[in-house]
This record gives structure tokens, C-alpha cells and sequence, in this order.
């Protein structure tokens, strides 16, 4: 496109976006004739924008088609076996993912203690519009609190290179202790996932200020790390590690909370595994600025928890069925029955709609067969509250009811029984002694 020949990467980002359709799930790769003059490692690379669009942009004498047809082959190649099942957050049946964010003040005092009004200063200006973009494919509560007095139990060393402690990447697994009272979780708790913790730590006063070390010692972007499967931490050092002398309280500042925000986009993109792919590909991906995920990574996590709700839905609905045929003399009722129906009945239409292109649509229709089947497996008043014995069990519980009840009766059956002989004995006695006096 000779139009957008001048235009920056963003310039044709907010171009295609406009021009496409914004019900259609439909990916545009645009090739655009570079006259901007700008070095070569531009020229030839592919850019990928935010919404549903990706271009590469090339000069007369570098447009080669084999180059291009290998750069298309390699961007829409097939994943393969090695690529990673869907991530835990995106595989509840009921498709709720609980952000959990805890200040953790390590040890306040006066004038250096931290608190926020979350609501007002982090969710509604930095993170109103990420649940959302996700709501496609979960949807994401966010919960907050403060807490005082939580050391973790972690001891810093002092680095003269950093002028600061540290903490290095071997320790970062033990730094969280599990004392801290951080589960927010009292309205909603996840049946069959996990909250997602994120904790924002304060360090004490002999300890500040504190940084995060990487696997090659050096200084994290965020200084912050990340806890596989169950969410990460970001250090907050106060500014010049001071005490603010007159107040009690004090709010995290501005540029401390897009810090913080950062961090948490960041470590919630690599929970749920978004732009992996093309990373790993070598393109140019433009950061989406306001939701923290692009449409088309939107696009494939609706895929992948297309798949997993899918794996899901029929690894529990096998279970079941195992469960149902490994007891002889079981009454399955009406209600798991029902809710078997009503499992297989969505995953059947959730195939029809994916292999119609029909991916949102398809994508809550496996959510509903994934719950169903959930709930059939686990609700107590359906299988888990059904008895079932063997034989022997039955006889050996009803023994002592009925034995106190049989045995006078069969103590009474036996005199009577020797009784009647004895008097039939007696009868037959007297009937030969009288004819033998005949």
C-alpha cells in the first residue's frame, strides 16, 4: 500500500484498525512500500498491530517472493506437539478468574506505612478496561486489600554494585511467606481453579532499598518476579526509603502504581501464555496501550480455552462413565442424567460452531458443556451422595437389628419343634402298648 508508504508503525496500526470490520474475525497482512529512508533492519521485518492486522515493509530491490512465502509459512505454521497446554487460570468451568491483589507493608511504622484506595487509584485509571477485553474468554474479578506486618522470612543481601539489597532468582521461590493471610477470596472462591495472587511489597526500613535479581544478576525491568501457577510479587521502594515526617499513611505515588500495573500485565500476559508464539518468531508485536492484551491475542486465547474447555469437558464426562460402570447395581438419577445430556449436547454444538468459524460462540458453548459436566461429576446430592454396597456389606449392617428380633423366635420355634416330637414319640408309644394288650 503506497499510502501508508510515509506512515509509522502505530500510523498504519490506527489505519487497518478503522478499515476493518469489527464483527468479522478476519486477519489482514498488508506489504507496504517503505520511502521513509530509515535503516535496514526495518525494511523486511514483520509487524504485527493491535488489533487484527500485520504488515512487512520492503523497498524495490528487496521484495523478494521466496523470503515472503517463508515468512508467511513460518508466521501461520501449525503449532506443534511441543506447544504448551492451555494455562489452570483458563480452564475453570466457570470460566471466573479472580485477580487477588495484596500491599504488603513489612514492617510500618509512622510516616513509613502505605496504603491505597484501590478502586480509585489502580483499578478504575490503569485496569477498567482489561476485564473487558478479556471477557471473551473469562471473566476477571479483581479484589484487593492492605496488610501489616508481613516480613517475609527472606534476608536480603547488601550489593555495593547495586547500591542496594537484593534478592536473587534462587531465593525468589522461598521470599512469600506462607503465613501472610493474603487470600482475599471471601465473596468468591474458585471451585475447581485458583486465585491469581499478586502481591505488592513494601520492605522495611533496614532493608530498602530492595531490587529483584534476574538468572544473569542483573536488575529486572519491573522489579518484580513471577510464581508459575500462582501469581508474582513487584518491590515498591519508597522514594529515598525516608519516613515521611506528619503523616501516618501514605498513598502510593503515581509512577509507583503504573509501575505496579505494569508488572501485573506483564505477569498476567505469562499466566495465560499471550504472544508467546510470535515472540518466539522474531516479529515486531506493538504493545497494546490502554487493555493490555491485542484482539488477535484475544482471538487465540478464545482458541485455546476452545480446546481446553473441550479436553475438559470429555476428560470428566470419561471419568463419569468409569465411575457409573465400575458399580454393578447403581441408580444413577435424573439430575446427573440431565446434566450429562446437557454436557454432551454443548460440546456437540460447540464443534458445529468451530468448525463454522464461529469461535466465540463455540467457545461458550464448551464453557457450558465443561460446567455441566462439573457439576454432574460433583454435586454431592447426585453421584458423590449415592450408596452403593456390596452384598456382604448390606447383610452385616442389618445383623444386629435383626438377630435380636430372630433369635427368642427361633429359641421358641426350637421347644416348640421338641415338644411336638416328644408328643408324637409319646402318641406312637401309647399305640403299640395298646395293641399289644389287644
Amino acid at each position: 500500500m503506497d499510502a501508508l508508504a510515509a506512515a509509522s508503525d502505530e500510523d498504519v496500526d490506527a489505519r487497518t484498525r478503522a478499515l476493518a470490520d469489527e464483527n468479522a474475525t478476519v486477519y489482514d497482512f498488508v506489504v507496504v512500500r517503505d520511502r521513509r529512508g530509515e535503516n535496514d533492519e526495518e525494511r523486511g521485518k514483520f509487524v504485527v498491530g493491535t488489533h487484527r492486522a500485520a504488515w512487512m515493509r520492503f523497498d524495490d530491490e528487496r521484495l523478494l517472493a521466496d523470503e515472503l512465502e517463508e515468512r508467511l509459512r513460518a508466521l501461520f505454521a501449525p503449532a506443534d506437539e511441543t506447544t504448551p497446554s492451555a494455562s489452570p487460570f483458563l480452564t475453570t468451568s466457570d470460566g471466573i478468574l479472580l485477580a487477588s491483589f495484596s500491599l504488603v507493608n513489612a514492617e510500618p511504622t509512622p510516616g513509613y506505612a502505605f496504603s491505597w484506595d484501590f478502586q480509585r487509584d489502580v483499578e478504575q485509571p490503569f485496569l477498567g478496561a482489561l476485564p473487558e477485553a478479556l471477557s471473551r474468554v473469562l471473566e476477571v474479578r479483581i479484589e484487593a486489600q492492605v496488610l501489616r506486618h508481613a516480613r517475609s522470612r527472606v534476608r536480603p543481601m547488601w550489593s555495593d554494585k547495586h547500591r542496594g539489597y537484593v534478592v536473587d532468582s534462587k531465593q525468589t521461590p522461598f521470599f512469600i511467606d506462607s503465613d501472610w493471610p493474603i487470600d482475599t477470596s471471601v465473596t468468591y472462591t474458585p471451585i475447581d481453579g485458583k486465585p491469581l495472587h499478586f502481591v505488592v511489597y513494601v520492605p522495611p526500613q533496614t532493608e530498602c532499598p530492595l531490587y529483584v535479581l534476574d538468572d544473569n544478576h542483573e536488575l529486572t525491568a519491573t522489579n518484580a518476579f513471577i510464581v508459575e501457577g500462582w501469581g508474582g510479587l513487584v518491590v515498591v521502594n519508597p522514594p529515598g526509603c525516608a519516613v515521611a515526617r506528619g503523616e501516618n499513611e501514605i498513598r502510593l505515588r503515581n509512577d509507583e502504581v503504573v509501575n505496579v500495573v505494569n508488572a501485573f500485565v506483564r505477569q498476567l500476559r505469562i499466566h495465560l501464555g499471550a504472544g508467546e508464539f510470535l515472540q518466539k518468531f522474531g516479529a515486531k508485536v506493538l504493545p497494546p496501550k490502554h487493555t493490555g492484551f491485542a484482539t488477535w491475542e484475544v482471538d487465540a486465547l478464545v482458541h485455546s480455552r476452545l480446546v481446553a474447555d473441550s479436553q475438559s469437558t470429555i476428560s470428566t464426562l470419561k471419568s463419569l462413565d468409569e465411575v457409573i460402570s465400575s458399580i454393578a447395581d447403581i441408580a444413577v438419577p435424573d439430575a446427573i442424567a440431565e446434566r450429562i445430556l446437557e454436557s454432551v449436547e454443548a460440546l456437540e454444538r460447540a464443534i458445529d460452531l468451530a468448525q463454522n468459524a464461529r469461535y466465540d460462540e463455540a467457545g461458550a458453548s464448551a464453557r457450558s458443556a465443561h460446567a455441566a459436566a462439573e457439576r454432574a461429576f460433583f454435586d454431592p446430592f447426585s453421584l458423590g451422595g449415592l450408596e452403593s454396597f456390596p452384598f456382604e456389606y448390606k447383610v452385616a449392617s442389618v445383623m444386629p437389628i435383626i438377630l435380636p428380633t430372630i433369635f427368642p423366635l427361633m429359641l421358641g420355634f426350637m421347644r416348640e419343634m421338641r415338644h411336638f416330637q416328644l408328643r408324637r414319640r409319646e402318641a406312637f408309644r401309647a399305640s403299640e402298648s395298646s395293641k399289644k394288650t389287644s
